[in-house]
């Protein structure tokens, strides 16, 4: 065994200590993986639940607040240099472990099999039926496999241009991104699948509701907005009739809309009164809306969309700790942004560098001269040998800009 390595016993585990084994398995863990940092005492009450007798952890990326801390630091300084454990949650390694060209080809058959299940259910939905939640968990389970793999695949897929099945590609979105935030953060594997399947069927009520106010990007009249204001009512019918469904889904669902200044509805409710998880489903839910025109605006660009979450949070509206997780999440430069860089050539974002987010993976459309290539050119700027850099965002009220309408991304 390591030097930084250190095999303890259950009553030994402390808030701070980096876990890389236990000796229960994967299925019985309360959580994604076992390499983790220890959060909070609730981390180690859920472990002593799950029947963990003995665990293994490494000093090196532990970071222990108690007076036994000689031990630790001794092997700290014969052994690797010290790395915080908040950089280790679910998150660089276990997000990176497929390569995205790879993990986008599985996410785009995967989305497709999963467009065909919540058509299904949408069926359902206007024949008065109950929605069978068996269909929907292997959704949700496949949708954490491979946010695990890569999760830039279905973020990429989630900021595509949408022309059909709007509101199947707006709940997977969502679905998508709450559950990348929420294992960024360490969200455990039960509220994971509650926040999934309450993503999933969030926007459920409008099967029942005229569809061309979904996504009318235009300002909605009073009689409008008065139906719009129905559909999480009409989804908390629909999912009453079924009895899998719990009390924490349905709750997380009729939160969406809420904000944290009261402002929100259906019940207008403030701060805490606001589930945790469900702040990741508001977030989520008003990005994708907002990215895609699903309000009663236009579409905005990745970019000013996460400018409109932070403008809102400094109002206190949203909550501006999550939203600044969410930017940091999605990068300075968000999967799909048009950019313009130092050598006056133009492209797209296509792959996020969380570590250094001024140095993205692009793909070159544009030549410096406004010409279009025949074949894009792929670059990661931090391995650049000519030194490019972002030098900012493309300004689409130039004629100029995209004269061949090639950085509005329809498909991958």
């Amino acid at each position: 065994m390591s030097s930084s390595l250190k095999e303890i016993s259950i009553n030994e585990l402390q808030v701070g200590m980096f876990i890389v084994k236990m000796d229960i398995s994967w299925i019985k863990s309360p959580f994604l993986l076992h390499r983790r940092a220890i959060k909070s005492e609730n981390d180690i009450i859920l472990f002593e639940k799950s029947g963990v007798k003995v665990l293994t952890i490494d000093l090196d990326k532990s970071q222990i607040l108690s007076e036994n801390k000689s031990e630790q630091e001794a092997a700290q300084s014969e052994s690797h240099e010290f790395q915080n454990p908040m950089t280790d949650k679910l998150k660089t390694d276990a997000l990176k472990e497929v390569p995205l060209n790879k993990e986008l080809n599985n996410a785009i058959q995967f989305k497709e099999q999963a467009c065909e299940a919540f058509n299904e259910i949408n069926d359902l939905v206007k024949n008065n039926q109950p929605i069978p939640v068996r269909k929907l968990e292997p959704l949700i389970d496949e949708t954490i496999s491979s946010l695990l793999r890569n999760n830039q695949a279905l973020l990429t897929l989630m900021h595509l241009k949408r022309s059909e099945e709007k509101l199947f590609s707006h709940s997977f979105g969502v679905m998508s991104l709450a559950l990348t935030f929420a294992i960024n953060e360490g969200v455990n594997k039960e509220d994971l699948k509650t926040l999934g399947l309450a993503a999933l069927l969030h926007d459920i009520g409008w099967a029942q509701l005229p569809l061309n106010l979904f996504g009318k990007a235009k300002k909605y009249t009073d009689n409008e907005f008065k139906v719009v204001r129905q559909h999480q009512k009409i989804a908390n019918i629909i999912v009453s009739k079924s009895d899998t469904i719990s009390s924490a889904v349905k709750q997380l669902m009729m939160q969406h809309h809420e904000r944290i200044d009261g402002s929100g509805y259906p019940d207008n409710l403030r701060d805490k009164q606001i589930d945790p998880l469900a702040r990741i489903l508001i977030l989520s839910d008003y990005y994708d809306e907002s990215v895609h025109g699903l309000l009663d605006r236009p579409g905005l660009i990745p970019s000013e969309a996460l400018r409109l979450l932070y403008k809102e949070a400094v109002h206190n509206k949203q909550d501006k700790e999550q939203v600044e997780l969410l930017i940091k999440l999605l990068g300075i430069y968000p999967l799909t942004s048009a950019i313009e860089l130092t050598s006056g050539e133009k492209g797209l974002v296509v792959e996020v560098n969380r570590e250094k987010p001024f140095v993205p993976v692009v793909k070159i459309i544009y030549t410096a001269e406004g010409n279009a290539l025949a074949n894009p050119l792929i670059i990661d700027l931090e391995k650049d040998d000519k030194n490019r850099q972002i030098k900012g965002l493309v300004d689409f009220l130039s004629n100029k800009a995209d004269p061949q309408n090639l950085l509005v991304v329809g498909e991958v």
